[in-house]
């Protein structure tokens, strides 16, 4: 009975460390991350990690920007993974919705860092609307994510990239707004 106990203990820790180094791995490969935050509240309210085998020596978002004259879309395609990694709809005196990613990962399932020190969005991080954001917004929206391991791990690669742009869903009397951060590492 002792080595039936025994046996169990040890394939329960050899699992554990396989699924820590699937974790570890995982980091390593080409990853693509969209993190939503509400214009409104500041909130981080969840993302999506896309993870790809391949490792691609380029990183290009094709963007579909159609306003909404009744009805528009934002569409953004990650080219060399040959994915739509977002789609949301914006409704004139509507209510427009995210499409893709759906559904999201809850922002508790994003782990945040430790420390308490604070990374400033890149100068180099592309808005990739025409519509230029007001100066100090798209900072404070990052804030509320800029501790995400996804996004550390990201500024630490030499290979990472931010993209942002202010989703609107409806316009008219009230603004329904979100701000996505897509994040390549």
């Amino acid at each position: 009975m002792k080595k039936l106990v025994l046996l169990f203990v040890v394939a329960i820790i050899t699992g554990s460390c396989c699924q820590y180094d699937d974790i570890i791995s995982v980091e390593k490969t080409n990853n693509v991350t969209v993190l939503i935050v509400d214009d409104l509240t500041n909130n981080f309210e969840g993302g999506k990690v896309y993870h790809y085998n391949e490792h691609y020596p380029t990183y290009n978002l094709k963007v579909e920007n159609v306003p909404p004259a009744d009805v528009g879309y934002i569409k953004v395609h990650y080219t060399e993974g040959n994915q739509l990694v977002y789609h949301a709809t914006q409704v004139f005196m509507g209510s427009g919705e995210i499409i893709v990613p759906n559904p999201i990962t809850p922002p508790q399932d994003f782990d945040r860092v430790l420390t308490e020190d604070f990374i400033a969005l890149p100068n180099n991080a592309v808005e990739l609307t025409n519509a230029p954001s007001p100066v100090g917004k798209a900072q404070e929206k990052w804030a509320q994510i800029q501790n995400l391991k996804v996004v550390r791990y990201a500024l630490q690669n030499n290979n990472g990239k931010v993209h942002y742009f202010k989703q609107v869903f409806d316009t008219g009397l009230v603004e329904n707004a979100k701000w996505v951060f897509i994040i390549k590492y």
